[in-house]
């Protein structure tokens, strides 16, 4: 079997081979959380309260701060959409949240044991309604990174990607995801 590393190498080489366009290292002093963050979610969002995944049910910006002292270093993982979308939006932020979770497992297999990922924008592996009913996508479940708090745009930035967020309409849409590891 790869050993992690070389895994987490080869990885960051190859990021096609799971289907993303590129793969930056992040040191977790680089993921910025603030507070304000997951507040613009619960009170901006239409998916707000509509699962335990969302605001105000989700973990808020200081439990995420301390989660994040647990870990050593992440992966921001990044995948360009052309646009006009050939297919359903939701079917490529599903396709991309299931590689995340693949990932996220390949990874616990390798020794990373406490290996979590999630992306940004919306989960697509919850209903969103008012019922709270129980989710029937056990185990791909993640809340955004929005949702608890993790600011984007800055974290972006210490990476030198935030230019990335930033496009015209005709231009392809690059989704994020973010892949702890200790």
């Amino acid at each position: 079997m790869e050993v992690r590393e070389r895994y987490i190498a080869r990885l960051m080489s190859e990021p096609w081979q799971q289907n993303f366009t590129a793969i930056k290292f992040v040191h977790m002093p680089q993921i910025v959380v603030n507070p304000w963050v997951r507040q613009r979610c619960q009170f901006l969002c239409t998916q707000s309260r509509q699962s335990d995944l969302c605001p105000p049910f989700s973990p808020n910006a200081a439990e995420t701060a301390k989660v994040l002292e647990d870990y050593k270093f992440g992966l921001m993982i990044r995948r360009e959409e052309t646009v006009p979308f050939t297919r359903e939006v939701r079917e490529v932020w599903r396709e991309f949240q299931d590689a995340l979770v693949e990932v996220e497992n390949e990874s616990f297999v390798r020794g990373y044991g406490k290996a979590f990922a999630m992306a940004t924008g919306n989960c697509v592996f919850c209903h969103h309604d008012d019922s709270l009913r129980p989710c029937e996508f056990i185990g791909k479940r993640r809340p955004t990174m929005e949702a608890i708090g993790i600011n984007l745009y800055d974290t972006l930035d210490m990476i030198g990607w935030r230019d990335m967020l930033f496009r015209e309409v005709e231009e392809p849409l690059n989704l994020f995801g973010l892949l702890l590891l200790e």
